[in-house]
C-alpha cells in the first residue's frame, strides 16, 4: 500500500510539472466524456429511468404503444391472479381539465385510473389516501380525486387543510382525498398528470371518450393502457407466456373472426406513451454511436500525447531502470499518470454534461399538453461516466506505459533526444491520426447539413403570417357548454376583444397549424364527364369567419364564411384540393362528402403549412367553426388569434380580462406568440444542429490536438536527422516545407476517407433534412477546408519548431 500511495504521489507531481501538457489531456478527455455523460443523461431520462415507486423493476406495461378495452383490462385482471400482485390496472393517461379554485382557473391534464392502481404501484400518499377499488364502482362515491403534489403547492398553497374539501374540475365537484408524493406524475414518462380520478367518472369528465355511454362495455373501444407489478419469483418471460395464453383465449371468445398475430409483450413501466418509444430508441442509439466515436477519436489523441511526451522523458525513465527500479514499478507509476488525467477529465466532463443536460431538459415541444423530461444527472450517470473513466484510462494508458518503460537505454542516456518506437509504431500513430481526422469530418459534414437544413427551414414560406399576433386557447364543451351558447359566447368574446385599441382583427380556429395532431378525414366528390370518382383524404381543420384575413392566407377563389351559422354546410379548400378532386374544373359550387353529411366548397385558399414546416403540400379542408364547435378536439380547444399593431405581448392581460369578464371560470392556456409557436416547430431541427455542431467542433478540436501531437513526436524523434539534413545545406524552408507535407498528406487521407463516408451518412440523413440533400457541394466544401485550415495550424507549430532546430546541438551527441 506504501508503494501505491508513493507512486500515486510521484505520477501527481509528475503531471504538475507539466502543467500544459496535462491540461491539453483533461481538456480531450472532458470533451469527450461531456458528450457521453450528456446523451447517457438524456437517453436516461427518455427511457431507462426507474419510476419512483415501490420496487420499480418489478413493475411492468402491456405491449408499448397499445390501448386495450375496459372489459380486456377486467379480464386480464381476473385472470393474472397469480402473475400480478394487485392484479394489473388501468389508466387513460391524458385527460384536459379546467380546475376552478383560488386565482385564475387553469388548464391541467390528469388520468383517469382504475381502483388498484395506486395500490399496485405501492406510492405513499403525502396527505390523505389513495383512489381505491371503492371509488371506482358506477354509481357509487366515485367524485374524489388526488392532486399531484406540484398542483397542491401551486393552486392551493400546500394547504393541508384541502383534504375532504371539493374542488371544481371541467365545472363538476371532485373531493380531494389524497395528495401524491412530489415528483410523481403517473406512470408515462414525460407525461405530467397532476390529478386523478376514477376510472368510472371517465365519460363524464372527459365527454370525448364516449359518444353512446358504452366505453366500460365495449372490448372495440380500445382506450386503455395497462400496468401491473410482477410478483416475487415471477420472471418478465413467464408473465409473457401465461399472458399470451390468456390473450388467445380472449380472442378466440370475443375475435373469431378477427385474423391476430399479434404477441403481447411486456416493458418495463414508466416508458414513453403512445409507440414513440421505438424512435426514441433509434435516435438514442445513433447519438450513442456518435458520441462513442467522439470519445474514440479522444482516446487515440490522449495515446499519441502520451507517446510524444515519452519522448521527452526517455532519459528520465532510462536513468532510473539503470539505477534499479523495476519496468512494472515504471508502469504503474505512468498507468497512475493516465489514471489522474482520465479521473480529472471526467470530472470537468461531469459537470459540463450536468449543465448541457440541465439546458436540454428546458426545450418545450410543440405539443398541446405538457412534457417534462429530467435530464439531471443522477447515480447512473455518475457511474456510468466513473466506469467509462476507468475503462479510457487503461485504453488510452497501457499502450504509451508498455512501450515507454523499454526505451534504448544506450541512446536515451546521452543528452539528446531519442528515437522511440520503430516504423511499424509510426505508421499506427499516423493511422490514428487518419482516423481522427475521417471522423471529425464525418461529424462536421453531418452538423453543417444539419445547420443549414435548419437555416433553410428557417426561410421556407409557410404561407401565413406570424408578425403580431396573439396566440390563446379556451375549451368552452370541458364547460359543458351547449352548441347555442358555444356560438354565442365565441361571438361575444370576438365582439369585445375586436373593440380594444392596438387590435386589428380576430377569429378563432380548432387546431393551429404547425400543432402536433391535426385530423384526417376521407371526401369524395361525383364523377364528371371526363373524370372519375375522386377520393381523397384530407387534413380537416375547423375555423372562424375571417380566418384567412387574420391569418394572412389569400383566398385565390370564391368567399369567405358568413358570420353566421347560413354557412353550416359550406367548407373553403386550399388550392392543392381543389386540383386533385377539381382538376380542371371550377370547384366552387361543387359538393363533397363526408359519409352521410355532404357540404359545398364556397371558396379555395393558396396553400400554406398545416402540420410540419418541411411538408409537401397537403389537401386541406376547412369547416365553419359556428357550425359545429362541439367538433373541436378537447386536447386543443378553441384558439383565438388577434392580429394586432402594436408588440402582442403587451395586449394578453387586456385580452384575458375580456374572457373572464364572459366567464370567469373559463381557463385561457398556450398564451403565445405566433412566432414564438412557429419557432417551436424548429425545435427539432433547431437540437439535431446543436448537438452535432457541438459533437462536430469537439471533433474538429481533438483533431487538431491529435495532428500537433503526432508532428510534435515526429520532430522530436527525427532531430537528429534534422540536423543532419541542415548541416549538409537543407534550408529552414524545406525543412518547414517537409514537415507540413507529412502532416497534411495525414490530413488528405482522412478527409478523402471522411468524406467517402460522410456521403453514405448523408444519404441516410436526407429524409430529416430540409432544401438540402445529403450530399450538398457547398456544406462538404466549407467543411473540408475548415478541418484543413485548423489541421495546418496544429502541423505548423512543430513545423516552425523543426525548422529552428540547431546543426550543432542536434550531433554533438552523436
Amino acid at each position: 500500500m506504501e508503494n501505491l500511495l508513493q507512486d500515486l504521489r510521484y505520477a501527481m507531481r509528475t503531471l504538475l510539472r507539466a502543467p500544459g501538457f496535462s491540461l491539453i489531456v483533461v481538456i480531450s478527455i472532458a470533451l469527450g466524456f461531456a458528450a457521453n455523460a450528456t446523451v447517457f443523461s438524456v437517453a436516461n431520462g427518455l427511457l431507462w429511468g426507474l419510476l419512483p415507486v415501490k420496487d420499480p423493476g418489478r413493475m411492468v406495461m402491456f405491449s408499448e404503444g397499445q390501448s386495450y378495452s375496459y372489459p380486456d383490462c377486467i379480464d386480464y385482471r381476473d385472470q393474472s391472479a397469480d402473475i400480478f400482485e394487485g392484479g394489473v390496472a388501468g389508466h387513460f393517461p391524458l385527460i384536459p381539465a379546467s380546475i376552478g379554485g383560488k386565482g385564475e382557473p387553469e388548464r391541467v391534464w390528469g388520468q383517469s385510473v382504475t381502483g388498484n392502481f395506486f395500490p399496485s404501484l405501492g406510492v405513499p400518499m403525502t396527505l390523505g389516501r389513495t383512489i381505491g377499488p371503492d371509488d371506482d364502482q358506477a354509481g357509487g362515491h366515485n367524485h374524489v380525486v388526488v392532486l399531484s403534489n406540484s398542483l397542491w403547492r401551486r393552486r392551493f398553497g400546500g394547504d393541508a387543510n384541502i383534504l375532504n374539501h371539493d374542488v371544481a374540475l371541467n365545472g363538476r365537484y371532485y373531493t380531494v382525498v389524497g395528495i401524491a408524493p412530489a415528483g410523481f406524475y403517473g406512470v408515462d414518462r414525460g407525461i405530467v398528470s397532476e390529478f386523478w380520478v376514477p376510472l368510472a367518472v371517465a365519460s363524464e369528465i372527459m365527454p370525448d371518450l364516449v359518444t353512446d355511454g358504452s366505453i366500460t362495455t365495449r372490448r372495440d373501444n380500445q382506450w386503455l393502457m395497462i400496468n401491473g407489478r410482477l410478483k416475487p419469483g415471477v420472471t418478465r418471460k413467464q408473465a409473457e407466456v401465461e399472458l399470451n395464453v390468456i390473450k388467445k383465449r380472449l380472442d378466440d371468445i370475443y375475435r373469431k373472426d378477427e385474423k391476430r398475430n399479434d404477441t403481447l409483450t411486456l416493458q418495463t413501466a414508466g416508458g414513453l406513451i403512445a409507440g414513440s418509444a421505438t424512435p426514441a430508441f433509434t435516435l438514442m442509439a445513433v447519438l450513442m454511436v456518435v458520441v462513442g466515436l467522439v470519445l474514440l477519436v479522444a482516446c487515440a489523441n490522449v495515446a499519441n500525447l502520451l507517446l510524444a511526451r515519452a519522448i521527452g522523458r526517455q532519459k528520465e525513465i532510462a536513468i532510473r531502470l539503470a539505477m534499479g527500479a523495476g519496468r512494472r514499478q515504471l508502469m504503474r507509476q505512468l498507468l497512475f499518470e493516465s489514471f489522474i488525467l482520465a479521473l480529472t477529465g471526467a470530472g470537468v466532463g461531469f459537470l459540463l454534461a450536468a449543465g448541457a443536460a440541465r439546458a436540454i431538459s428546458n426545450f418545450q415541444l410543440p405539443l398541446p399538453f405538457p412534457v417534462v423530461f429530467d435530464f439531471n444527472v443522477d447515480m447512473r450517470v455518475a457511474l456510468f461516466t466513473l466506469g467509462l473513466s476507468i475503462i479510457t484510462a487503461l485504453l488510452f494508458g497501457l499502450v504509451p506505459a508498455l512501450r515507454a518503460s523499454r526505451p534504448d537505454l544506450a541512446g536515451a542516456l546521452k543528452d539528446g533526444p531519442a528515437v522511440l518506437g520503430g516504423t511499424g509504431r509510426s505508421r499506427l500513430r499516423n493511422a490514428l491520426v487518419v482516423v481522427q481526422v475521417a471522423l471529425s469530418l464525418v461529424l462536421l459534414a453531418t452538423a453543417g447539413l444539419f445547420l443549414r437544413s435548419l437555416g433553410n427551414a428557417s426561410s421556407i414560406d409557410i404561407g401565413f403570417k406570424t408578425d403580431n399576433m396573439l396566440m390563446m386557447t379556451m375549451d368552452p364543451k370541458l364547460q359543458s357548454y351547449s352548441h347555442d351558447k358555444t356560438v354565442q359566447f365565441l361571438g361575444q368574446v370576438r365582439e369585445r376583444v375586436s373593440a380594444l385599441p392596438g387590435v386589428r382583427s380576430v377569429s378563432f380556429v380548432g387546431v393551429v397549424p404547425l400543432s402536433i395532431g391535426s385530423s384526417n378525414n376521407s371526401y369524395d366528390v361525383d364523377a364528371a364527364k371526363d373524370h372519375p370518382k375522386q377520393n381523397i383524404n384530407a387534413d380537416t381543420n375547423s375555423v372562424g369567419n375571417g380566418y384567412f384575413t387574420t391569418m394572412g392566407i389569400p383566398l385565390l377563389r370564391g368567399r369567405d364564411f358568413a358570420p353566421s351559422t347560413d354557412d353550416q354546410h359550406s367548407v373553403i379548400i386550399n388550392e392543392t384540393m381543389a386540383s386533385h378532386l377539381f382538376p380542371g374544373q371550377d370547384p366552387l359550387g361543387r359538393v363533397i362528402r363526408q359519409d352521410k353529411d355532404q357540404y359545398t366548397v364556397v371558396g379555395v385558399t393558396r396553400n400554406s403549412k398545416l402540420r410540419t414546416i418541411g411538408e409537401k403540400p397537403l389537401d386541406a379542408i376547412f369547416m365553419f367553426l359556428n357550425a359545429a364547435p362541439e367538433k373541436a378536439n378537447s386536447f386543443f380547444g378553441t384558439t383565438l388569434i388577434v392580429k394586432t399593431s402594436v408588440a402582442p405581448g403587451a395586449m394578453v392581460h387586456s385580452v384575458r380580462e375580456q374572457i373572464g369578464t364572459l366567464d370567469p371560470n373559463m381557463a385561457v392556456f398556450n398564451i403565445q406568440t405566433m412566432r414564438e409557436h412557429v419557432d417551436k416547430s424548429l425545435l427539432l431541427p433547431r437540437i439535431s444542429a446543436l448537438l452535432l455542431g457541438i459533437f462536430g467542433v469537439v471533433g474538429l478540436t481533438l483533431a487538431a490536438i491529435g495532428l500537433y501531437g503526432v508532428m510534435s513526436y515526429t520532430v522530436r524523434s527525427r532531430t537528429r536527422e534534422i540536423g543532419i539534413r541542415m548541416a549538409l545545406g537543407a534550408k529552414p524552408r524545406g525543412v518547414l516545407r517537409m514537415v507540413l507535407r507529412q502532416g497534411l498528406t495525414l490530413t488528405a487521407i482522412g478527409l478523402a476517407i471522411g468524406l467517402a463516408i460522410a456521403l453514405v451518412v448523408g444519404r441516410f440523413a436526407a429524409s430529416v433534412l430540409y432544401g438540402t440533400s445529403g450530399s450538398d457541394l457547398l456544406t462538404f466544401a466549407v467543411v473540408s477546408s475548415v478541418l484543413l485550415a485548423t489541421a495546418a495550424i496544429a502541423i505548423l507549430i512543430p513545423a516552425i519548431r523543426a525548422a529552428h532546430v540547431e546543426p550543432t546541438v542536434a550531433l554533438r551527441y552523436e
